[in-house]
């Protein structure tokens, strides 16, 4: 099995990855539910310097995942089953916890907008993209706390 040295400790490189990835995601998760918090939906499309901000800070997050996965890339990397079995089992649950955070997202919007009739399209935006991030850190940290506890 390949390790790689970070700060005079080993990691697996499948650990490794999934240790960058829950930062990058989580960060970015972050980032996103701040700003749109503090902007608010209403907002969110009306200032065309927003969309910039966010779209910077996405390419940044999507640049450095890239770059992590391009330098931790080697022909060597070797994947045992042990790194099977922790990818299956925090895919399952980062898959589950993500659907529960979509339903739960959209059910309280549907209640805070249902009187209105119609919900801004930031909201659209919103759940996009911080599924999407969010779906990444979750499933990324699962995969850490499991190769934690087997060590």
């Amino acid at each position: 099995m390949v390790y790689i040295n970070i700060r005079g400790g080993y990691m697996n490189v499948s650990y490794a990855r999934s240790f960058a990835t829950s930062i990058i995601f989580g960060i970015l998760f972050a980032f996103l539910v701040i700003f749109f918090a503090f902007i608010g939906p209403e907002d969110f499309l009306t200032k065309k310097i927003f969309i910039v901000i966010n779209a910077v800070v996405i390419f940044t997050a999507m640049l450095s995942f890239a770059l992590m996965l391009l330098l931790t890339n080697k022909k060597s990397n070797v994947i045992d089953e042990r790194d099977y079995l922790i990818q299956k089992k925090s895919s399952t649950i980062g898959l589950v916890i993500s659907l529960i955070y979509v339903f739960l997202l959209s059910i309280i919007l549907f209640n805070i907008y249902r009187d209105e009739g119609s919900m801004n399209v930031s909201w659209a935006w919103f759940i996009a993209y911080s599924t999407f991030s969010f779906g990444y850190f979750i499933t990324a940290s699962i995969h850490v706390y499991f190769y934690k506890r087997e060590n």
